[in-house]
């Protein structure tokens, strides 16, 4: 059985990169880091944890773009998707 599924990893490919989750261990770095750090800088690190739970809450990879606008116009991703059909 062990064969078998070295076989079947190795027609798979590599590993797809694991989705960000939250509380996951990068989640809880970054809440270190933050506690950690001059509260001056919290916005930042705020900023980031915030962006990080976004892609974990929609399930986007971190190397893809997650659109956080409420409404179509408010990102520009809407702009380069409407510029790309035209």
């Amino acid at each position: 059985m062990k064969t078998i599924r070295r076989i079947l990893a190795a027609f798979a490919g590599p590993h797809p990169t694991p989705l960000p989750r939250r509380s996951d261990a990068f989640d809880h770095w970054l809440r270190d880091q933050r506690e950690q750090s001059d509260p001056t800088d919290w916005h930042v690190i705020d900023g980031l944890l915030d962006r990080y739970r976004l892609h974990a809450d929609t399930r986007t990879p971190l190397h893809e773009h997650v659109c956080e606008a409420p409404v179509v116009g408010d990102c520009d991703c809407f702009e380069q998707a409407d510029r790309r059909a035209s």
